[in-house]
């Protein structure tokens, strides 16, 4: 019973076995290259000849497998190996370019903006000074120029009204008449006499100045002196006697020593205004010269801190197009090493594979001759599938 048993067990294992074996020989047969050993070892089996040389040629194919394995394998190393030290060079760059990159930004918006800020808020401010002041100057010499007008003006005035009052006066003086020697040694008293036609001139003298001015700006009250003066001048009765000229002539002489002294104070406070005016004028000009030196200052700055801030900008955009530009071949670098990877480990796999279909066939050769050589004729029978 035990024996019977055993042989039941044993042929089992045979059937098992035997499955297994026409599972492998299917499986190598769907590859191409699997199905290219099969017709090359039908072949070989047709001719009758031992497959010694085959199994030799298979054995020396597996063995090359594996030493262009490991030539491969040391080719992929230093490839990648070449490909570490590249990314590490590239990412080196980078952080390097990043920290000139973050530099180059932390001084534009930490220190050159706003150092421009300050310098262009100092220019408006000086420029606004430089304004200001020449504002204040052109002012001032427009109001001294004004004060000079009207100065120009009351002396001309002072002297038309002296003139006038001389010229009357030496009419009045001229027209009275004095003692006179008719005769040598003895005197004759002669009586005053003043002309209608005198004093007609006189009144005509007067009532024209009156007139004239009446124009005047500042001493409109010489206008009604010179009324004043023609209405004395039309009474004749009154200029016959000699006294009355002469309080005349005399008041003619108080008048024109009042306007003279009038003209002296005016004089006088024409140069307090000139002094003034060229103290706070030398002042203003000071003042002017000062802002406009600290405005060419503050612009000649201006300048110079742009030129820098434009030298930092291109340095910064060079940095950023660097960047970007490495970036771009660390990205391609970086493709090409993960594609080479990729290409290893396929051809890795393929030979791998192609490997274990010569590995499996030395074996069905060395060990299930048999049985391929079955499953080969019945594929020849059957076409193209086993």
């Amino acid at each position: 019973m035990k024996t019977i048993i055993l042989a039941l067990a044993l042929i089992a294992l045979v059937s098992s076995t035997q499955s297994d074996v026409i599972d492998t020989i299917k499986k190598i047969d769907q590859s191409p290259f699997g199905r290219t050993l099969f017709d090359t070892i039908w072949l070989e089996l047709q001719t009758g000849d031992p497959l010694d040389r085959l199994v030799s040629t298979l054995t020396d194919l597996e063995d090359r497998y594996v030493a262009e394995q490991k030539e491969d394998d040391a080719k992929n190393q230093e490839y990648q190996g070449s490909c570490t030290v590249d990314i590490s060079a590239f990412d080196k760059d980078l952080a390097e370019s990043n920290r000139k990159k973050v530099d180059l930004e932390a001084r534009l918006e930490g220190q050159l903006y706003p150092q421009r800020s300050i310098l262009e808020g100092l220019v408006a401010q000086k420029s606004a000074e430089v304004k200001g002041y020449q504002k204040d100057l052109n002012e001032l010499d427009a109001q001294r120029a004004e004060e000079h007008e009207d100065f120009e003006e009351k002396v001309l005035e002072h002297q038309e009204a002296t003139a006038i009052i001389a010229e009357a006066r030496r009419l009045f003086a001229d027209n009275i008449e004095h003692e006179s020697f008719v005769q040598k040694g003895k005197a004759a008293k002669q009586p005053h006499k003043f002309t209608k036609d005198v004093a007609n001139l006189i009144q005509k003298h007067f009532t024209t100045s009156a007139k004239k001015a009446s124009k005047f700006q500042h001493r409109k009250g010489y206008s009604k002196l010179f009324k004043a003066f023609a209405t004395i001048a039309s009474k004749v009765e009154q200029l016959a006697d000699a006294g009355a000229v002469q309080k005349i002539i005399d008041l003619a002489d108080e008048l024109l020593a009042k306007i003279s002294d009038s003209l002296s104070l005016l004089r006088f406070a024409e140069d307090k205004r000139v002094e003034a005016y060229k103290k706070s004028r030398n002042f203003v000009v000071i003042a002017l010269n000062v802002a406009g030196s600290a405005l060419a200052n503050a612009i000649s700055d201006l300048a110079a801190l742009n030129d820098i801030i434009a030298q930092v900008e291109a340095s910064l955009d060079t940095t950023v197009q660097r960047i970007e530009n490495v970036s771009a071949d660390r990205h391609d670098r970086f493709t090409q090493c993960e594609e080479a990877v990729q290409d290893y480990q396929d051809a890795r796999s393929a030979r791998s594979s192609d490997r274990d279909v010569v590995s499996q066939t030395i074996g069905l050769v060395n060990k299930e001759l048999r049985t391929l050589r079955e499953q080969l004729a019945l594929r020849q029978q059957a076409g193209e599938e086993i």
